[in-house]
């Protein structure tokens, strides 16, 4: 009787382990496949970083790509399959992106995309809410320069003429902007302590805005006006300009990204 139990028990083991081996060798091709297809999609969908460039000024930004993060998609097709909404990314950084480079001037965003912004020096305010109205008109985005007493709490997209005794009185009222070298002080320095990118005024335009536009425009420039009634009486064929030559005005953050 032992002895047939014996057998029996061998038998099932042997039918488990042939079943066993089979479940195996399936979820391994299972899973096979699942890597097989994150791998082809990596290969059409990945785009890496296109880098930047330095020079004496400060630095052009390069372009982020975004790859996929095999690992955390196939922990999430797991048991599942292959699918596309199940896809998760990581950012492909450049080396010169505006995060790791606070010691650095930024003097443009990337060379890669037709985007361009422009930024107000802003004084006496009086045009602020015509540029708005002028905004919304036609779908762009300004940015505005402005000083710690001269500001209105509402407004975003903000850089700041900075005084780096006001730095940090500054940014307990605004959560995010940018310095600027507007004055002879050392901000940079200051400004990479509070996490701050600083960019350098390369382009300012005082008048015969829409002349200046024309010699100055390319992909990534940001161009600083000046709030006065010249500049304003040209705005519109500017932005006409600017559009009919195939680039988007945007804020700096969508620049700079």
């Amino acid at each position: 009787m032992k002895s047939y139990l014996k057998y029996i028990l061998v038998i099932f083991f042997t039918i488990f382990s042939f079943y066993y081996a089979d479940k195996v060798i399936e979820l391994s091709e299972y899973n096979n496949t699942i890597l097989a297809s994150l791998n082809d999609y990596a290969i059409a969908s990945d785009k890496e970083c296109k880098e930047g460039e330095i020079n004496n000024d400060g630095i052009i930004l390069g372009l982020s790509g975004i790859i996929v993060d095999k690992s955390e998609s196939y922990s999430n097709m797991k048991g599942i399959g292959f699918n596309k909404d199940l896809i998760k990314y990581k950012k492909s950084k450049c080396i010169l992106n505006k995060e790791d480079n606070l010691d650095k001037y930024i003097i443009s965003g990337n060379k890669y995309t037709k985007n361009m912004s422009i930024v107000f020096d802003m004084d006496s305010f009086e045009y602020y809410e015509l540029l708005e109205r002028i905004s919304d008109k036609d779908n762009v985005i300004f940015n505005y320069l402005v000083n710690k007493n001269n500001y209105i709490d509402s407004m975003e997209n903000i850089l700041y003429k900075t005084n780096t005794n006001d730095i940090k009185e500054f940014k307990k009222r605004v959560n995010y902007f940018y310095c600027t070298n507007y004055y002879d002080y050392d901000t940079i320095s200051e400004c990479k302590k509070l996490k701050l990118n600083t960019i350098r005024i390369v382009n300012y335009i005082d008048k015969d805005l829409l002349l200046n536009t024309k010699k100055i425009l390319d992909k990534g420039t940001i161009m600083f006006i000046k709030e006065n009634e010249f500049n304003l009486s040209e705005l519109e064929a500017t932005i006409n300009y600017i559009k009919s030559r195939g680039y988007n005005i945007v804020s700096l953050d969508d620049l700079l990204s």
